[in-house]
């Protein structure tokens, strides 16, 4: 197929998934979608070639990437239930102030799986080249 083609599924996906929350509300669909979508992308700007570079990582580099995902999980985790506490029992919030600080609270919680996941990752890939 044309990797045009694969751009132009990716954006259907994509769009029939907005046009349906928005419709119908979130479905467990959109966990298979997503991925979906995803793939076709990949393939269309060719990264999904790249992939032959995990057949080359030992055992124990997918091990340390399992721990640091485990570690960057419960760290968010973690940051979540704190940020959680902080608004509903420290500072008492409500209506959209409370909305507004708990999306904030995700997206900065976040950035700790950039930094320690990423940068484990970023090693590893280096290690295989």
């Amino acid at each position: 197929m044309n990797r045009k083609t694969f751009n132009i599924i990716g954006w259907i996906l994509l769009l029939g998934m907005g046009a349906s929350w928005i419709g119908f509300g979130y479905s467990n669909w959109y966990l298979l979608l997503t991925p979906m979508a995803y793939l076709s992308f990949s393939i269309n700007d060719g990264s999904i070639k790249k992939l032959g570079k995990i057949k080359q990582i030992s055992l124990l580099q997918v091990i340390l990437i399992l721990v640091a995902f485990i570690v960057s999980v419960s760290i968010v985790f973690g940051l979540i239930q704190l940020a959680n506490y902080m608004i509903n029992d420290m500072f008492h919030l409500t209506g959209g102030i409370k909305t507004l600080c708990v999306i904030i609270a995700v997206v900065f919680s976040l950035y700790p799986v950039k930094f320690t996941f990423g940068s484990v990752v970023y090693k590893v890939m280096n290690a295989t080249r």
